[in-house]
């Protein structure tokens, strides 16, 4: 056996050796002396054992990989620590998750697996019993009280169920099934894929229309609560959001109207609704629509100006020579107060407020500068600017 191996490694030796002389040769590099040759059988050896090295490791890695396929086909995990408690379904039922990237399965409370080859799960919304699950390839359900597959994974694209229904994608359209998997609804909906999801939100659920370039809402019917004219629908915490293509407005799941249709981008937040209009004048609304603030105003700030008056100011530095900080005067211009103030609307867009608080200017300008103690360099775009005085008047 060590002849028979000690014979292998001269001969690959031998062939690798062959291939640094003829590289050698093909270059101009050949040396028939004693050094040259015995440099080439060195460059060889370590030629070869590195690609003795490489094939080793990748046959390795493929009989892992068999190894591991094999067994998983078999039901038999043997790498348990990979294997991690993902989910549970009350006190039967288990979703198991491979953290190396293989397929998961479903387990009852016996460690009987129920259901292989998973690859994610994602669970109803609250009051549905049917869950998602991903074989890699195709989507479907099973029921979360014993883990039997209610709907085989037959569909490329499937969302979650809300409200005893679930969109599924076939053929680039969007129907709704029920829980039986029976198609509940089938409106000719346009499948886009830019939608973040289809789910019933109060017995609502943004769709496209077929052409796919306009969406509304329909109820658990089917039928349009909202006709198929807006260009965004979003579900936003317990509202939808609806943008047409210069308005957008406010309605709650109940389809209760909080801020009416208007030209200006709304935001909702945690604690109000933002409403932004075109010269980035900021209004500000309670979660239930009553107006908090109108024309909001915020961080107003001291506008100063450089006058021609220099004063000297000590400052200190390191002297490398005399490695030790010293002291010295810096010339500066002196600051004074400008009559008027900058405060801030829409965030990163300013105006001019008068010194007794009155708005002079709407929050139009990226940034204002103090000239003089009544003029204002404020800029609309950048690099450019209109001249303002104290009463917000552009100067000629």
């Amino acid at each position: 056996m060590k002849k028979a191996i000690k014979a292998l490694w001269h001969g690959i030796n031998a062939v690798f050796t062959a291939m640094v002389n003829w590289i050698a040769t093909l270059f101009g590099m050949k040396d028939n002396s004693k050094y040259g040759r015995v440099l080439r059988r060195v460059t060889g050896s370590a030629f070869a054992l590195l690609v003795l090295t490489v094939a080793v490791l990748t046959l390795v890695r493929c009989g892992r990989n068999i190894y591991w396929s094999i067994n998983n086909s078999s039901g038999i995990y043997t790498r348990q620590s990979d294997i991690h408690l993902a989910d549970s379904f009350g006190d039967n039922l288990f979703y198991y998750d491979d953290t190396w990237g293989d397929k998961g399965y479903l387990a009852d409370s016996n460690g009987r697996k129920l259901l292989k080859h998973i690859l994610y799960i994602h669970r109803p919304l609250d009051g549905d019993s049917l869950v998602y699950f991903s074989d890699g390839d195709k989507r479907g359900y099973f029921h979360m009280r014993d883990g039997h597959v209610v709907v085989k994974p037959t569909y490329e694209h499937a969302w979650v169920f809300s409200e005893g229904l679930a969109a599924v994608e076939e053929k680039g359209r969007i129907l709704f099934i029920d829980t039986t998997g029976h198609v509940a609804i089938d409106g000719g909906f346009a499948y886009n894929q830019s939608d973040d999801g289809y789910v019933f939100h109060r017995g609502h659920c943004a769709v496209n229309d077929a052409s796919g370039r306009h969406i509304g809402l329909i109820d658990t019917a089917g039928c349009w609560v909202i006709e198929p004219q807006c260009t965004l629908v979003l579900p936003v915490d317990t509202f939808w959001l609806v943008r047409w293509e210069d308005r957008q407005a406010v309605l709650t799941f109940d389809m209760d109207t909080v801020i009416p249709a208007t030209q200006g981008t709304i935001y909702i937040e945690d604690t109000a609704i933002y409403v932004t209009l075109a010269d980035h004048t900021q209004h500000v609304y309670s979660r239930q629509g009553k107006l908090v603030a109108d024309n909001q105003i915020r961080n107003v700030k001291q506008l100063m100006y450089n006058t021609d008056e220099m004063i000297y100011q000590k400052e200190s530095d390191y002297n490398e020579e005399a490695e030790e900080y010293g002291t010295y005067l810096a010339p500066t211009t002196r600051q004074a107060v400008a009559t008027c103030f900058q405060y801030e609307g829409e965030p990163g867009w300013y105006g001019l407020l008068s010194p007794e608080g009155h708005r002079l200017t709407p929050p139009s300008f990226l940034s204002i500068k103090a000239v003089d103690k009544d003029l204002y360099l404020c800029e609309t775009t950048h690099g450019n600017g209109r001249l303002l005085n104290s009463r917000g008047q552009e100067v000629e």
